[in-house]
């Protein structure tokens, strides 16, 4: 979900991972989510900005490249991968082009039953990614601090079509918040490669904001 509070933050600035067919997925730690030091996934995003009473509709276009830079200890004394994500977000208009630039660091841990996710180095909060192994219709709360938002395993056999190839049989992941029914954000996972494609949308009385972003290619040791 963190990625997508990121994801609307960037607009309010401008406007207000082939899986199995089992229903229950590996229990490897690398099938969803293949971490070694020196992997890279780039991404293509595509999306819209629409407003309600306006004509005109914001494009939005730009990049993501998520690295496994290499890995550190966190204070308790457990290993973590460190996550860098550099995203490059085009809003275009009829009359202006608006580019912003954020670099994100995250924290990735893998207990065998969870993948966790931490900001830092030294907190004990963290985002429960995902459990393993991966299990249709599982459902849990990624954050406690955000107990509205749940994240649901809604399929095993998703298709994704992205400029990296075709995928099929893949693991997507839904979050949602109860109370905000028409938000939100989707995760496809294919076994072996990870992250495939995720997307991010979200309407209200002011508008709908959707955002796509597509495995270009990838490098996976």
């Amino acid at each position: 979900m963190r990625k997508l509070i990121a994801f609307l933050a960037v607009i309010s600035l401008f406007t207000v991972f082939g899986c199995g067919s089992s229903s229950t997925g590996p229990s490897g730690n690398d099938d969803y989510l293949p971490m070694a030091v020196g992997n890279q996934w780039n991404y293509s995003l595509s999306g819209y900005v629409s407003t309600i009473g306006s004509a005109d509709t914001t494009v939005l276009s730009g990049s993501n490249v998520t690295q496994v830079i290499g890995t550190t200890t966190h204070q308790q004394g457990f290993e973590l991968y460190t996550i860098k994500d550099s995203l490059i977000t085009i809003m275009t208009t009829p009359d202006t082009v608006f580019t912003h630039t954020t670099v994100t660091m995250n924290y990735a841990h893998n207990t065998d039953s969870e993948w966790r996710m931490y900001d830092d180095t030294t907190s004990t909060d963290y985002e429960l990614f995902m459990k393993l192994p991966v299990t249709l219709d599982d459902t849990w709360i990624p954050d406690t601090s955000e107990p509205t938002i749940s994240r649901t395993v809604i399929s095993l056999s998703a298709s994704v079509s992205v400029p990296a190839g075709s995928y099929t049989n893949c693991a997507n992941l839904r979050d949602t918040d109860s109370t905000e029914p028409d938000l939100y954000f989707d995760l496809f996972l294919s076994r072996g490669t990870g992250a495939v494609k995720y997307l991010a949308h979200a309407t209200d009385l002011n508008g709908t904001v959707h955002m796509a972003y597509d495995l270009t290619n990838s490098t996976i040791n």
